[in-house]
């Protein structure tokens, strides 16, 4: 990261900072404490300059940019050594700094975070949703090919039509996603400019009865399922999601950014 203050040659430097951090989520550390603690114990004699703990959480604070950086490098390098495929997914996940009770109370991160209902657990929740555009890959997790952070309350629809018109990241193939992107201007609009078949399930139409063997819509699930699988996997090594410890904007920039740099970095080296 770009320095311009006068402390611009740090004796513990930004990449010994994203090293030890990137290595403990690897280790499964559970927190930035338990991060910083084993690292003090074990890891003394090869970082000698580790900071104060304080100054460990306010510096990857403002590492946030750097982080974001390396998950786009790394994203770019997973996909250039895996095979092109012309089948991609598109789907969210909720990222909760409060939820239930708390939700109506919350403030942390105003400028982007908002309140909204969450159908799939049913319940209420503060904070900010993450958006993926992702490449399919056969017996294997996706890769990303665009990521989006929005607030809680924006419609998936609107934030897949601001990845695809700011970055293009597919063409020439096939989308799959849920109900949420059924728009007929919007699947005509991707056919005629990036030459790409948007496939939903079928909407059920007023007083209509669904069967529940309807086998096109259990066709879609099916080729949706490994997205659905990625955001488990993230949040799983990551905890991304339980974002109940973020104070601040930064440290909420930072928790999503850090958490999607070390899926990606895990997806380009096979870790």
């Amino acid at each position: 990261m770009q320095r311009l203050s006068n402390n611009n040659c740090p004796k513990f430097s930004d990449r010994e900072l994203i090293t030890v951090y990137l290595w403990g989520l690897k280790q499964q550390l559970p927190t930035r404490k338990a991060i910083y603690n084993y690292t003090k114990t074990h890891l003394a004699n090869r970082f000698r300059n580790l900071p104060s703990y304080q100054a460990f959480c306010r510096r990857l604070n403002r590492l946030a940019g750097a982080f974001r950086a390396l998950a786009e490098i790394w994203a770019e390098k997973a996909a250039a050594q895996s095979e092109r495929s012309h089948h991609f997914m598109l789907d969210s996940c909720p990222i909760l700094l409060a939820k239930d009770s708390r939700s109506n109370r919350a403030k942390v991160a105003g400028e982007l975070c908002t309140m909204t209902r969450n159908p799939i657990r049913k319940q209420w929740y503060y904070g900010v949703k993450l958006h993926i555009i992702a490449m399919r890959r056969p017996d294997r997790l996706p890769i990303p090919c665009a990521m989006y952070i929005g607030s809680a309350s924006l419609c998936d629809l609107w934030a897949a039509k601001q990845m695809v018109n700011d970055c293009a990241p597919v063409s020439n193939g096939t989308m799959f996603a849920d109900r949420a992107y059924i728009d007929a201007k919007w699947t005509e609009e991707l056919k005629l400019r990036y030459n790409i078949d948007l496939i939903t399930p079928r909407k059920k139409l007023l007083y209509e009865k669904v069967p529940s063997h309807d086998a096109f819509s259990t066709y879609v699930s099916s080729m949706r399922q490994p997205i659905e699988s990625l955001f488990n996997w993230i949040n799983v090594k990551t905890g991304i999601q339980n974002a109940s410890h973020v104070r601040s904007m930064q440290g909420l920039l930072f928790h999503v950014f850090s958490a999607l740099a070390f899926a990606c970095w895990s997806l380009a080296f096979n870790y």
